[in-house]
């Protein structure tokens, strides 16, 4: 009988729930909790369940980087026991404090433990070279299909071409765990995702991988995939996740023109894009000022768009700030500080704010209210010293990226540093660990880190 290759299969696995990353606007699976959307969810637990088969499961325990993300997750634990007593006493939308912690808790160790460990075991052993190009190449396949449905939504939404809604959008409906559907109201565009600000994170995620086309391809076709990021990231509507991707197209651009051996090209692209940015400027100064004021003004409370979300965003933030000062230590434990947030809502974030009244005080409505910042989180529900080791898990990963960044593994290094610059701004607007690409980085740090290792030895 032929042995089963599992690291292949379970590799595999893997890249088809890479492609699948982007494809959450169906229903999803209710039980899955926070994972119910994320059909790439699928997948990956699946490879992981290949990889238990094979009875051997191998841990990068040696690597600093790991042992910081263990050392936090055991914080996170330790924070919560200190916590105990209050714990014992929460509750708020029908939920007490040890089912709300065993679930944020459990929800943390698949997203920041079994997930990386099932992609370190599906990547480790496989050259790190064609290890990027099978994952970029995923990605691509994926983003064309993402770009394919949004130039149709755009064409709807943006164009008033509605007839091509019936006729051609309906079609993904026949796609796996997609949901066709429009935003008229607001004319923003989510493509695959289930919302926009999805979207924005999917391509602020993939923007390294897309800008890193440019280092290894020699055709000019080589801008078109990160192209398609910035003009996606553009009408996607998501102000922060475009102001992301430009950063990261900065850095991008930075390193390229430091690094490239083909200067003389590089430059006279930059001077053309100068001078031709310079004769846009004078001809469009004024609707391009008009735009930019608008983009500002998005972020006031008093902006006719946005000051709901802004108010909610915004409320809940000064909201879990006061909750660390109040517990600046250990904080409220992992996973509850909403028990203690909900009392320190701001009223000129509830007042007129249907959010608030319908959603987040309303305790028919079992699902929490999201914190709008990863680091708020973290200060708020681990305290001070959560977050320093989180500061310095996140620092010794760019660390990483800095010191690799002229070796022969330079165009990880891009890949990473690139995305990393965008995870740490998008976490400004999100407090979610389920950013798999963010996972996907980490475990190619670990092979590599391996890798090297092996061949020292």
């Amino acid at each position: 009988m032929k042995k089963i290759d599992v690291p292949f299969i379970a590799l595999q696995l893997i890249l088809v729930g890479i492609f699948f990353v982007p494809f959450n606007s169906w229903q999803g699976i209710s039980f899955l909790g926070e994972y119910h959307r994320d059909s790439c969810f699928l997948f990956f637990a699946l490879a992981f369940l290949i990889i238990l088969f094979k009875r051997k499961i191998n841990l990068p325990y040696k690597n600093l980087i790991f042992q910081l993300l263990l050392f936090f997750i055991l914080w996170a634990l330790f924070a919560t026991l200190l916590n105990l007593f209050s714990v014992s006493e929460y509750y708020f939308k029908q939920t007490t404090g040890s089912s709300r912690f065993i679930n944020q808790f459990g929800s943390l160790i698949i997203a920041a433990l079994l997930i990386p460990i099932t992609f370190y075991n599906g990547f480790k052993g496989i050259n790190i070279n064609k290890l990027l190009f099978l994952i970029r190449k995923s990605i691509l396949i994926s983003l064309t299909i993402v770009s394919a449905y949004a130039v149709v939504e755009i064409l709807i939404v943006k164009f008033d071409f509605i007839g091509l809604k019936k006729s051609v959008l309906n079609l993904f409906d026949y796609f796996p765990f997609t949901e066709a559907k429009t935003d008229m109201r607001l004319k923003r565009i989510s493509s695959v995702t289930f919302e926009p600000p999805a979207l924005g994170t999917y391509l602020i995620s993939i923007a390294g991988w897309m800008f890193s086309y440019v280092i290894t391809e020699k055709k000019n076709h080589k801008y078109i995939p990160g192209l398609i990021v910035l003009v996606l990231g553009f009408f996607s509507g998501s102000r922060t996740a475009f102001f992301a991707i430009l950063i990261q197209f900065v850095l991008a651009l930075i390193i390229i023109f430091k690094e490239t051996p083909v200067k003389k090209n590089i430059y006279k692209i930059g001077l053309i894009s100068f001078f031709a940015s310079i004769v846009i400027l004078l001809t469009y100064h004024r609707q391009i000022f008009e735009y930019v004021e608008d983009e500002v003004a998005s972020f006031k409370l008093s902006d006719p768009t946005h000051a709901l979300s802004n108010k909610s965003r915004f409320g809940i933030q000064q909201a879990m700030f006061e909750v660390f000062l109040e517990n600046p230590i250990s904080g409220t434990g992992y996973g509850l500080q909403a028990f203690e947030s909900w009392k320190k809502y701001p009223n000129w974030a509830k007042n007129n704010n249907w959010e608030f009244r319908l959603k987040y005080l309303n305790q028919n409505d079992k699902k929490f209210p999201p914190g709008y910042n990863l680091y708020l989180r973290i200060l708020s529900e681990t305290g001070i010293i959560g977050m320093s080791i989180f500061i310095l898990f996140i620092l010794h990963i760019f660390v990483w990226c800095f010191n690799n960044l002229k070796s022969k593994k330079s165009l990880l290094s891009f890949i990473i540093l690139v995305s990393m610059l965008g995870f740490s701004l998008n976490w400004l607007k999100m407090d979610s660990f389920r950013i798999y690409f963010f996972w996907i980085c980490l475990a190619l740090i670990f092979v590599t880190e391996s890798q090297k290792k092996l061949n020292h030895e």
